[in-house]
């Protein structure tokens, strides 16, 4: 399950259908993630929504509330079209993912926005290990993308809410915050226990929009190695 779940990185999600820059040209969204969550066919499992819905374990899915610019954790979903609902609102990236989700009445857009990485929310909800799998290197910082895109994405947050502007500006600073305190947590273990797993130095990263098979293959073998290699 494991490993066809990282298959899908290169495979079903490398595919233009889930990601396609040249769509922006026409008013769609570069990213369709809605895509990947209502179809099924041999790189998109079937029957992964209903499994999720019967584990027993409850998935948190944390989005940013257009009108309050507050993240929020969505939880509890009891049925496919609840769970498909947060999925999206959870992963709707301003602008390069399109309008933001409404659920309920309220709109949502991505929650990396106000947690780009949500240990706090995590242990919030009561978490006592959590298992941190970073894909950027170490001395690898976190930037910005291109200044167009920027500007689309200013452009497009402000149109919705002014105070959202602000979380986008500082999500560079917040992330790299986040990523202290992980490293810290990991060195100095005590209770509640945070482990974060990174590339080492000197590993190339890969763009968030990349969809090379090669290119994300490699990068999924060697996180493989990775977790094997320090969990062993």
């Amino acid at each position: 399950m494991v490993a066809g779940s990282a298959a899908a990185y290169y495979g079903t999600l490398a595919s233009r259908e889930f990601v396609n820059p040249a769509r922006l040209l026409f008013g769609r969204p570069a990213l369709d993630v809605g895509w990947v969550v209502h179809n099924a066919h041999p790189g998109l499992d079937a029957g992964r929504h209903e499994r999720m819905l019967s584990s027993g374990i409850p998935l948190h899915c944390l989005a940013v509330d257009v009108e309050s610019a507050e993240p929020v954790d969505l939880v509890g979903m009891r049925t496919v079209e609840e769970l498909c609902g947060a999925l999206l609102a959870s992963s709707r990236m301003p602008w390069v993912g399109g309008a933001p989700v409404e659920l309920a009445g309220r709109r949502y857009l991505d929650g990396g926005l106000a947690a780009p990485i949500p240990v706090a929310t995590a242990l919030g909800a009561g978490a006592t290990h959590v298992l941190v799998l970073q894909t950027r290197p170490h001395g690898v910082p976190r930037t910005s993308g291109s200044r167009f895109a920027d500007r689309m994405i200013v452009r497009h947050l402000k149109r919705l809410n002014p105070d959202l502007v602000s979380l986008f500006h500082g999500r560079i600073a917040s992330y790299e915050r986040v990523v202290e305190d992980i490293a810290r947590r990991t060195a100095e273990p005590s209770p509640p226990y945070v482990l974060g797993l990174r590339p080492p130095a000197g590993t190339p990263p890969v763009s968030q929009l990349e969809r090379r098979p090669e290119v994300l293959r490699t990068a999924a073998e060697q996180a493989e190695r990775l977790v094997d290699d320090l969990l062993s």
